[in-house]
């Protein structure tokens, strides 16, 4: 396909300074971030770049199930949304990003379903499914 007629939906840059060890300068838009990396015990300055991956999943299913529930809905209550990743210890295991999203209004089974479907077609989440394995599961307000 030619560059013409591809459109660009996002981009950053990530520069890492000659004198920092793994602390890197992020930028989007007019954004400014940090990733940096665990070192001697220490958190670091900033998020690591896996854990920016993780708040992009995140952060992006939240803001699509708000959008959509917002237009179909009437849903006011808090919409929680954790990742983990998951490293397997056995040779051969699969890994895979376990997505938790809990509700704080109970919302009824046929809704949900519509909702579980939402987050399966999520713009991060179809972009990570092509190297990704991402498990989701949903916490409804009546079964806490």
């Amino acid at each position: 396909m030619n560059s013409d007629q591809q459109e660009i939906v996002a981009s950053t840059r990530a520069t890492l300074r000659e004198t920092s060890r793994l602390v890197t300068e992020l930028a989007t838009r007019q954004f400014s971030l940090i990733a940096d990396e665990p070192h001697n015990d220490l958190p670091g300055d900033g998020p690591t770049p896996t854990e920016y991956l993780l708040m992009a999943l995140a952060s992006c299913t939240a803001q699509t199930l708000r959008g959509y529930t917002d237009r179909k809905y009437d849903y006011p209550g808090d919409i929680t949304v954790e990742v983990s990743y998951h490293e397997p210890r056995e040779e051969g295991a699969a890994r895979y990003l376990q997505r938790t999203i809990s509700l704080s209004e109970d919302v009824p089974p046929e809704h949900l379903q519509s909702m579980m479907e939402i987050a399966e077609r999520t713009p991060v989440t179809l972009l990570l499914a092509f190297a990704w394995s991402v498990r989701t599961e949903f916490v409804n307000a009546d079964v806490r």
